[in-house]
This record gives structure tokens, C-alpha cells and sequence, in this order.
């Protein structure tokens, strides 16, 4: 059986579907860029006055990852010409993205309302970085985590530092969940999705806010003996998790500490525990794990897994298919800004005059 299904599929699964991206930064584009990935068209339309200016927040090899298989329509949103060319495009459309500050699409004449009065099947996904009243405050990746309810936990491991968690697990994944859910109902019509990345934050803390609540125990809880990161005698980690008592038992056994197969949950044993560890390699504990169907596992490093050379090649060759999703070699570079305004409009019915004019005007970009 090959090991991925979609392996040998040429077919993308939603290549009917249209999807304008009006998004900005990481949360939005790489939400559209995953669509893309599976076959769908994406307009990415560009504000001339911001997108990719040099004091830009994204730049480099990331930025064109997310705007691979895109195509690129820039246009000057402060006119109403420039803004009547995204109802035109939204008229046609299955999914419009956006995650621009609260009330900018009200004030552009681009909201939900606004669009669904020209097209009622519209799926406009509103991606938020907070919930609720928070809103409407200026916030991003590091903002969602401090406003979620369960930032206190993300830093009882230390945090980590420069990285976009809030974005793409809680801004990307839960709403493409719910878009994809939404868009495979046959009988699916149009709505508003509002999804905020702080809310979804929380499901990676699903389990410790159940204990918490409930005031019970949870044995998948990282912090007791039996389920821990352990540092060895070689500088290396092992991840132990025996949470069923067969496994702790026999970890046990195997070290010659029959007295701790009551302990797995006591606290009190960590620093033994921990001695343990430290007194053997990595190596010595992988042999354990696989000889004795101990679920002891090698963490390996970031720059190891980097170093791969099956998991370099794929992940300069297609970045998604290196995270877990179907490959897609045929997209092609990002698009370089404006660089199909014209085919856009003329698929939307604009006339070569009409274009041009507009081009003149500068209410569209287009480059060569």
C-alpha cells in the first residue's frame, strides 16, 4: 500500500472551487496557499501601497512559499473603481478570505453584507486574531496566546521563541477545518465564518482544561515519571510515555527498580528518575524501548531532521508535502505582484480598453 493515498491522484479534489485571498502576514495566506495546494484557483488580490514594500513584515523564501499556485491582481483599493473590481471578482467566487483589522471591510464597502447581497453563496471566512470584545484590538501570533485562557500552561515549558503557533494552529488549522466542513455540505449555502485564533489556540489544552475543571487526573499530563522528556548522558532527549501500567511496569523491571511500579504517578520520583536517564546515552534507552516494547523514543533534533536528506529535498521541493499534506509540484514560483491583474479582469469580462484605462489610472497593476 503506498503511503499516502493521494499519492498517485493527478486530480485535485477541489479544483472547482474559486477562492479570493484579501488576506495579509502568515494566518490568511497560508490558509489559502493549503486550498491552493489541493487544486483550488486563488486571486490573491494586492494592495499597491502595502504588499510587499521593503519595510514588509514578510519577505524572502517564506513569503513566496505562501503565495505558491496563486495568481496576483493589484489594485488601489482607495478608489471605487478599485473596489467595485474585488466585488466583481467576490460575484464569482466560492470563498473569500480575510483578516484584516476589525470594521476596514465595513468602511471599504467589502464586507459580508456587502458581498453576499451580490453573490448569496458566497463563504466569507473572517479570520480574527482574539474573540469577542478583544477584537477589535490590534493583536497577532503572540497576542492570541496571551488572550486564550491557556497561555499560562504554553509557558510552564519555557514558551518558545519565534515562532507563529498562534497563527497557524490556532489561526490556520481550526478554520480550515471549519471551512472544509462547510464546503463539503452538497446543500451548503452562503455564510460568514469567523474564526480567532486564540479561541482555537485552546484545543492543543483540551485535556489538561478538562483535568483542570474537573479536578481529576490525567495520565497524558507531561510532568509525572511516567510520561516526561528526559535529557540523557549524551546531551540527547528521550521522550518516555508509559501512561498504561504494562508499559511503566516493564520499564520497571528492565531498570531493576521494582519499588517505583507504584510511583509512576508520584511526583516525588522525578529526581531519581531523572539521574536515571542521565546515566546512559540516548542510544542506551532506544534499545530498551524497542527490545522490551517500552515506548521510549529519540527526540530528534531540528537540525538532524533538517539535515535529512529525503526531508531537505522535499522540503525545498514543496514545503506543504514536508508538513504532512498531498504533494504538488506544479504550482510553480510565487507570482510576482500584479502579474495577472490583466487575465483576471478579462476573465471577469473587462474589455482591453477598459483595462488599459484602469491601468492608466493606476487603479491596477499589472508587471511583466
Amino acid at each position: 500500500m503506498s503511503e499516502s493515498l493521494w499519492s498517485d491522484e493527478p486530480i485535485k479534489p477541489i479544483k472547482h472551487i474559486r477562492v479570493i485571498d484579501f488576506s495579509v502576514l502568515v494566518t490568511g495566506p497560508y490558509l489559502t496557499r493549503i486550498l491552493a495546494q489541493y487544486g483550488a484557483e486563488v486571486v490573491r488580490v494586492e494592495n499597491k501601497f502595502e504588499e510587499r514594500s521593503p519595510r514588509g513584515v514578510l519577505s524572502g523564501e517564506f513569503f513566496n512559499f505562501l503565495n505558491q499556485g496563486k495568481k496576483s491582481l493589484c489594485i488601489d483599493f482607495t478608489t471605487v473603481e478599485g473596489r467595485d473590481i474585488v466585488r466583481s471578482l467576490a460575484s464569482e467566487a466560492d470563498i473569500f478570505v480575510e483578516n484584516h483589522s476589525s470594521g476596514l471591510m465595513e468602511k471599504l464597502g467589502l464586507s459580508y453584507a456587502d458581498l453576499a447581497s451580490i453573490n448569496p453563496n458566497l463563504i466569507y471566512l473572517s479570520l480574527r486574531t482574539m474573540h469577542g470584545n478583544l477584537s477589535e484590538k490590534v493583536g497577532y501570533d503572540q497576542n492570541a496566546i496571551a488572550t486564550s485562557g491557556v497561555g499560562e500552561w504554553f509557558l510552564e515549558g519555557g514558551g518558545l521563541d519565534n515562532t507563529s503557533l498562534g497563527d497557524i494552529l490556532g489561526g490556520v488549522y481550526a478554520a480550515l477545518t471549519k471551512l472544509l466542513i462547510h464546503l463539503v455540505n452538497p446543500d451548503r449555502r452562503g455564510m460568514h465564518l469567523i474564526s480567532s485564533a486564540d479561541e482555537s489556540f485552546r484545543s492543543l489544552y483540551l485535556p489538561k482544561a478538562c483535568e483542570a475543571v474537573r479536578k481529576t487526573e490525567n495520565q497524558l499530563i507531561g510532568r509525572k515519571p511516567r510520561a516526561r522528556f528526559y535529557h540523557c548522558q549524551d546531551g540527547q532527549w528521550i521522550s518516555f510515555q508509559a501512561i498504561e501500567n504494562q508499559h511503566w511496569e516493564k520499564f520497571c523491571e528492565t531498570t531493576q527498580h521494582h519499588d517505583w511500579k507504584h510511583r509512576g504517578d508520584d511526583l516525588s520520583l522525578n529526581p531519581d528518575i531523572e539521574k536515571l536517564f542521565r546515566s546512559f546515552p540516548a542510544s542506551h534507552w532506544e534499545i530498551i524501548g524497542s527490545t522490551h516494547e517500552v515506548p521510549l523514543i529519540r527526540m530528534i533534533s531540528w537540525s538532524e531532521a533538517i539535515s535529512n536528506a529525503q526531508q531537505k529535498n522535499q522540503l525545498i521541493s514543496d514545503p506543504l508535502a514536508w508538513a504532512g499534506f498531498a504533494p504538488n509540484q506544479d504550482l510553480g514560483p510565487s507570482p510576482k505582484i500584479g502579474q495577472d491583474s490583466f487575465s483576471v479582469l478579462h476573465g471577469l469580462g473587462f474589455s482591453n480598453e477598459k483595462i488599459s484605462q484602469l491601468m492608466a489610472k493606476e487603479i491596477v497593476i499589472q508587471t511583466k
